[in-house]
């Protein structure tokens, strides 16, 4: 059974797994500071505060890793799909979409690491108003989204090659 699964079949099948792990590893990661931590720090400041320090140099090392294995992937999956004579113009404009999407989720981190983000900071005035669009909440809401393309596009690619 396992015999007829070429080498580079195992290859892509664990560069797929890795790209999915770093993925769940970040949305999951962030879905729980944005609906767990976030709103339980509301409830109890001075018992939440003094872990969410700890917590998010863990959270850092998660998605720096995260991170990396997606990039990495992410870039070998896209050159498989490109190589091939299977990708249709809706599968690259749903890609198009898709690494935007991931690019603004790499600019979030980079923006909060450089604006020394705290979590447990309730932004005010412009920012509050945009937070929809720079928060951790923006973080869960465009990865579930990206998780989305992502099946858009496998699901591309598969009637690609059915036809």
């Amino acid at each position: 059974m396992f015999a007829d699964i070429a080498v580079g079949d195992w290859i892509m099948l664990f560069v797929r797994w890795a790209h999915a792990i770093g993925a769940v590893a970040w949305i999951g990661g962030s879905a729980f500071f944005a609906f767990v931590l976030r709103p339980v720090e509301r409830a109890n400041p001075d018992l939440v505060r003094p872990l969410l320090r700890p917590l998010g140099s863990i959270y850092r090392e998660l998605v720096d890793i995260s991170v990396i294995a997606i990039i990495i992937t992410g870039i070998i999956l896209m050159f498989n799909r490109l190589t091939g004579n299977d990708a249709s113009p809706a599968w690259f404009v749903v890609l198009g979409v898709k690494l935007a999407l991931a690019v603004w989720m790499f600019y979030l981190v980079w923006h909060f690491r450089q604006s020394d983000f705290d979590p447990s900071e309730r932004p005010t005035g412009i920012t509050a108003r945009l937070s929809w669009l720079i928060g951790y909440n923006a973080m869960v809401f465009i990865g579930v989204v990206v998780f989305l393309l992502a099946s858009i596009l496998r699901t591309l690619f598969e009637n690609s090659i059915a036809s």
